[in-house]
């Protein structure tokens, strides 16, 4: 009866290395399609809190030099914005989700959406970063948030600055 001959090191090894080779694929294979998943969001501040809207919503962001208020709008609008002789509503973030108003001094930036029936956009604070969010990190917002401020957003998620409210744009409009 002849016994089986162990595979020579040569063939073992250059077998192992091709699974090391296809085990590294698919490990690269699995962490760019993670990196696919993520999702960019533009993150700003409203005094140090930090919230972010979906990059893709995102048309421009620039100084807020000079807002026209309307008279009997709503809470909510914080006026009108001419950018480059297109007129943008101009929403007040802080108004709508309960904060305390930024004073007329203060220096504001406002950032122009995309993707709504009319031009709109949000007066902030200052631009905090550009962020890379797993959904799998994305955690329910506070509880301790009252709930008409929780229902403007889709979650929260830790970044460097703190927790980040990342805000539902369509609800945040509707308000």
């Amino acid at each position: 009866m002849a016994r089986e001959q162990p595979a020579p090191p040569v063939l073992q090894s250059a077998s192992d290395q091709i699974l090391e080779a296809i085990q590294r694929q698919r490990a690269t294979s699995a962490a760019s399609s993670a990196e696919q998943e993520r999702v960019p969001y533009l993150g700003f501040f409203l005094d140090s809190e930090v919230y972010g809207l979906p990059l893709e919503q995102l048309r421009e962001v620039a100084r807020l030099t000079r807002l026209r208020r309307v008279p009997g709008a709503p809470s909510g609008v914080a006026g009108l914005v001419n950018l480059r002789g297109e007129i943008i509503c101009a929403l007040d973030v802080r108004t709508i989700l309960g904060l305390t108003a930024r004073g007329p001094a203060d220096p504001a930036i406002f950032v122009a959406l995309r993707g709504f029936d009319d031009p709109l956009g949000l007066v902030v604070d200052s631009i905090a970063d550009i962020y890379s969010i797993d959904p799998g990190q994305i955690e329910s917002p506070p509880a301790t948030w009252p709930a008409e401020r929780a229902e403007c957003f889709v979650g929260t998620v830790r970044v460097p600055e703190g927790l980040m409210g990342l805000l539902d744009l369509n609800r945040l409009v509707k308000i």
